[in-house]
């Protein structure tokens, strides 16, 4: 970063952060990308002086701003974070660290989800520990590590923790091919509690498991309840149902905008003549932008998922169509 006078120092730029008399500006957030050592100890010692308000608010935007912006590296500020004595800045920091698969966050975000006293912090951590589990099934980790988080994840959905912790736990197993996750999914599903089905209807669609829970998000495209609707409308597309395109062809139309978004992005992954017609007439009708653009970007991925199904036709086996559609719902 630059000003008039010269490059701006990086101690000046987290003592513009800290003020809050000003917004933190996106040219200091994207000054704490990419740290050096150096940087990083600067940041560790002034970080504690900065008021509780300001770190979540830095913390929480710097997040919004990598999301947006693909060349970003938060992963070293989100690990200072990790220590922070607040909960909030805490979840804020776990959640940071979406593109950080290092090995060493396991027993570290482990700790959280069992000892943390925040909720929220359990909560991000729960949810962050799922990255482990989908690399797991990728072959991408030690299987006996990934049989630690599995069983940690299990154990907080099947305990007595905060309602909200154990869904994010069922939802972060749900990569994982195993009957007694397979079980509490269907056990969630069948509880009568709406959030703890919301998030079944999630983990089946992270299972990649048509011909277990196809049926079952087939029906819940019809339920009443917009949640319930939005949630097997991803499982649908994630699952890649074919059958699923007529109702989904209802649903771009419901009177929920979410469940319309959902639905689009659906048929986008599922692919193939049909949603690709389906889309295109929905292209024709948008008066919004912001809409119009959605369906677009849909379409574009209904070219994506039918090069999957070429390359299939071609000889590509099961499990490596299975891969790349799982590769391409973490994706997106």
């Amino acid at each position: 970063m630059t000003t008039k006078h010269g490059p701006k120092a990086f101690t000046q730029i987290l003592a513009d952060l800290a003020n809050e008399k000003y917004p933190p500006r996106k040219q200091d957030l994207r000054a704490l990308s990419d740290l050096n050592a150096k940087q990083v100890a600067a940041f560790v010692e002034a970080w504690p002086k900065i008021s509780v308000a300001r770190r979540l608010t830095i913390m929480n935007e710097l997040g919004q701003l990598a999301e947006e912006t693909f060349d970003l590296d938060i992963r070293a500020v989100a690990r200072a974070a990790l220590n922070d004595p607040d909960g909030e800045v805490r979840a804020s920091a776990i959640r940071n660290l979406w593109e950080d698969e290092g090995v060493d966050l396991i027993d570290i975000l482990m700790t959280v989800l069992n000892r943390d006293p925040a909720p929220e912090a359990r909560a991000a951590a729960a949810t962050a520990l799922g990255q482990y589990v989908y690399l797991g099934q990728m072959e991408e980790l030690d299987p006996a590590l990934a049989r630690k988080v599995e069983d940690t994840l299990l154990s907080i959905y099947a305990g007595a923790d905060t309602p909200d912790i154990r869904r994010r736990a069922l939802e972060s197993i749900g990569f994982a091919d195993r009957p007694d996750v397979a079980a509490a999914i269907d056990q969630a599903y069948e509880s009568g509690d709406e959030q703890l089905r919301v998030s079944a209807l999630f983990a089946m669609g992270r299972s990649l498991d048509q011909e277990k829970w196809g049926a079952m998000v087939l029906n819940d495209l019809t339920h009443l309840s917009p949640r319930i609707r939005f949630e097997a409308a991803r499982a649908a597309g994630e699952l890649s149902l074919a059958d699923s395109i007529p109702a989904l062809g209802q649903l771009i139309r419901d009177v929920d905008p979410e469940v319309r978004e959902i639905s689009i992005w659906a048929l986008g992954e599922i692919g193939g003549d049909d949603a690709r017609e389906l889309l295109q007439n929905l292209l024709e009708d948008a008066d919004d932008d912001g809409l119009a653009e959605i369906i677009d970007d849909a379409l574009a991925n209904v070219e994506v998922m039918d090069g999957i199904a070429d390359f299939s036709l071609l000889g590509l086996d099961d499990d490596d169509e299975d891969d790349a559609r799982a590769r391409n719902a973490r994706l997106n």
